[in-house]
């Protein structure tokens, strides 16, 4: 028996009955063809989440109109109709209940047709998502509504036909329909300007033409944007009651169950919470809601993957059911997990929205952190059933990437054996959980701990991999994954007593003094330098690039780091050349080209890294298997050692 009751309690959205109060929330994975066909990857990547025991998917939205990006889901011609019903049945099939979510306009930053209520560019034109967010977006017409509107019934008409359970409508992120219902950003003086009414008259209209299309009970329900977290009472954003007013109002205009998100297009830290934002963030509109009398089911959404809380939730009446997207990409069996009272098997979510940076920016398959495995379930069921032989595996190097190959190749049956050179498990991602706000980053070096210590892995520490021991080891296949050093810069005075790496300080191995220089300016030298700057010490932050955090590829996150720079009053010198350091400080030139002297106690190194080649290079060509991976090929981030530690084990 669960002690988890209530989100375990079968639930109804209208007609639908679901088994639980847990939805797979909507979140884009480009899985599609490059036609708007529903793939085979993408059904495979569905059923695993059905497989996982959530009662509702409801599928990344659509699109519904004649124009449109490659890489989504169309359901805007009947010819899609027979591949989107075997999607709706495989999901079937595996257990789960089946809702399309349908995307129509993302206004003004839409990638075919930018256009806004009144005009008004994003507040963040020019900067680069899948593609450069528009400075000038037209004045979307009447005309142009009107014809959105009639695409959406169609494609409501097409999702019911192909089998789905229900559709859900696209009101969230800021897209069009929160243009028109802000203030801010629709100055209209037509019928879809002026009050509330007015301004939701896009929406109703799309509910009411979605009510048409469809069968009555047909379940219809929508995803809004429950506040755009500016607005201030009496201003002209969109509020917590302003969403209360309009629940009221879809309510009545017959939408089945509402599912609440948050955030805009000032502010999209919200609409895909990353690990420095609260957990259960957006509860605070359902609770309002609630209160407010709507009768309609209402789901909440934003970082609710503790199961606890999302029971707590439930318990207090905050909300009807428990919407996560992210918690069921890493781990699509947390449902299952959770109900069988195995949560240290949970695959956790470390909200570096690299999901989001895929989709969004690279405009590529979604992948995953955690669980690179995503998008690939099938190859990695066809390499894990190929064990032709029992061999003698040993994975050097327990970081993240060394302790998941070690993990993988013993869920495949071999004989594996662990060498780490230091006194724990981790490797950088220890340090890497030290700024603040990282210790999502700690859960999930707590869930490898877990899991290796579960397999039969022999793990042997303080153990260095020299080609000696390996040779005296005798493996059949070896998996080298030794990491990085320091990279250390050619600077006179680069050897004084006064200079140390990040890694000393984060490891609190060395202490520095109470004013610093932090040299590097991506994202590994913003975090050290939030860290000391939080300890109280002054902080200096030099690189040569034109940009502090230019690593970051995702421009939400960037910003969060650069905003983040200025409210903890760290100074900030990009463009520098370094001259040389002194027992006093470090000399520069800066960026027009005048000598600088700045004072400093300690100079701190985050200037990147250097793999650890040489090892590789020592056993490369003696062993029948032999496999490189993470940052001891070439430094790079926690999900490329994760992905080929897993592939590299796979394969043997």
């Amino acid at each position: 028996m669960t002690k988890y009751t209530r989100l375990f309690a079968p639930g109804k959205i209208g007609r639908m009955e679901l088994k639980n109060r847990i939805i797979f929330a909507p979140c884009g994975t480009h899985y599609s063809t490059m036609d708007g066909l529903v793939s085979e990857q993408q059904r495979t990547y569905y059923a695993e989440r059905a497989k996982g025991g959530a009662g509702l998917l409801i599928i990344e939205g659509a699109s519904c109109r004649k124009i449109g990006k490659p890489g989504r889901i169309l359901v805007n011609e009947d010819k899609y109709i027979p591949y989107l019903k075997k999607l709706a049945d495989v999901i079937h099939e595996n257990g789960a209940k089946a809702v399309m979510q349908m995307s129509s306009h993302r206004g003004s930053t839409d990638e075919v047709d930018p256009a806004s209520p009144s005009g008004m560019p994003h507040p963040f034109a020019g900067s680069a998502s899948s593609h450069i967010i528009p400075l000038h977006p037209r004045v979307i017409t009447p005309a142009d509504l009107e014809q959105l509107i009639e695409e959406y019934g169609e494609a409501a008409r097409r999702v019911m036909e192909a089998g789905f359970d229900g559709v859900m409508l696209h009101g969230a992120n800021g897209y069009l329909p929160c243009e028109l219902l802000s203030r801010r950003f629709n100055k209209r003086t037509d019928a879809y300007g002026g009050d509330l009414k007015g301004r939701a008259k896009f929406l109703l209209d799309m509910i009411k033409i979605s009510r048409e299309k469809t069968a009555p009970d047909f379940p219809v329900l929508l995803r809004l944007m429950g506040s755009d977290r500016v607005a201030k009472p009496g201003d002209d954003g969109w509020g917590i009651q302003d969403c209360v007013e309009l629940c009221k109002l879809v309510e009545a205009a017959g939408v089945t169950s509402v599912d609440i998100t948050s955030g805009s297009q000032e502010t999209p830290d919200w609409t895909g919470p990353a690990w420095y934002m609260p957990p259960g963030l957006n509860v605070d509109v359902t609770t309002a809601i609630k209160k407010a009398g709507v009768k309609i089911p209402i789901s909440v959404v934003g970082k609710i993957a503790d199961p606890a809380l999302a029971e707590e939730i439930l318990t207090d009446g905050k909300a009807d059911f428990i919407s996560m997207a992210r918690a069921l990409i890493c781990d699509p069996y947390w449902p299952k997990k959770v109900l069988e009272g195995k949560t240290d098997d949970i695959c956790p979510c470390i909200y570096d929205k690299r999901c989001l940076e895929d989709v969004i920016v690279e405009f590529q398959p979604m992948s995953c952190t955690t669980n690179p495995l995503v998008g690939h379930e099938k190859e990695y069921a066809i390499k894990m059933e190929r064990l032709t032989k029992k061999k003698k595996v040993l994975v050097l190097g327990g970081g993240p990437g060394g302790i998941q190959a070690a993990i993988t190749a013993a869920q495949k049956g071999h004989d594996v054996t662990l060498f780490e050179k230091s006194d724990k498990l981790g490797g950088q991602l220890i340090l890497a959980a030290v700024p603040p706000d990282k210790q999502d980053l700690n859960n999930y070096l707590k869930y490898l701990k877990i899991q290796l210590a579960k397999s039969d892995v022999k793990v042997k520490l303080n153990t260095e991999a020299t080609p000696a021991a390996v040779a005296k080891f005798a493996p059949d296949s070896v998996i080298v994954a030794v990491g990085s050093t320091p990279f250390i810069p050619e600077i006179d005075g680069i050897d004084g007593k006064n200079v140390i790496t990040c890694q000393d300080v984060l490891s609190g191995q060395k202490k520095p003094g109470q004013k610093v220089i932090v040299l590097g300016g991506g994202y590994v030298g913003c975090e050290t330098c939030f860290y000391l700057a939080k300890k109280g010490i002054e902080v200096t932050l030099v690189f040569r690039s034109a940009e502090a955090a230019h690593d970051i590829h995702y421009w939400v996150v960037r910003k969060h780091y650069l905003d983040k720079l200025k409210e903890m009053n760290i100074k900030v010198m990009q463009g520098v050349q370094y001259r040389d350091i002194t027992a006093k400080g470090l000399n520069l030139t800066d960026k027009d080209g005048k000598a600088v002297f700045l004072e400093a106690d300690t100079v701190i190194l985050a200037a990147g890294a250097t793999p650890n080649k040489a090892l590789g290079e020592a056993l490369k060509g003696k062993y029948l298997e032999f496999a490189q991976i993470g940052d001891c090929v070439e430094p790079r981030r926690i999900r490329e050692a994760v992905e080929e530690g897993i592939w590299a084990a796979a394969a043997i």
